[in-house]
């Protein structure tokens, strides 16, 4: 995953909104908006201030550091997690859970 992707991701984890995250940032939505599709490039200190509020570092934004299998699974289920409605977040919690525990016995 590059850049965009590693933005994405690290947004949504956050919950934000693109809306929000560009309001903190200073810039217009559309400017945001160009970072996640790639249409546009932050400069350092933009790509510091996007690490800041998202929680996260800049070489995870920009995959300059070391990420095994198993981050970039997280980062997907994380992903996928976080784009369900609150009702179904329960439902796969619980399967996971169940996934798990059925994992122990075998």
């Amino acid at each position: 995953m590059g850049f965009p992707e590693q933005l994405k991701i690290a947004r949504l984890r956050m919950g934000y909104t693109q809306q929000l995250v560009a309001d903190r940032m200073g810039v217009s939505k559309s400017t945001y908006c160009g970072y996640e599709t790639g249409k546009r490039q932050p400069d350092v200190e933009k790509i510091k201030q996007l690490a800041h509020i998202l929680q996260t570092s800049g070489d995870r934004l920009l995959e300059t550091g070391f990420h095994t299998d198993a981050d970039q699974k997280c980062d997907e289920i994380l992903s996928v997690f976080q784009s369900l409605k609150p009702a179904f977040q329960d439902c796969a919690l619980e399967q996971m859970k169940k996934l798990a525990e059925l994992q122990g016995k075998g």
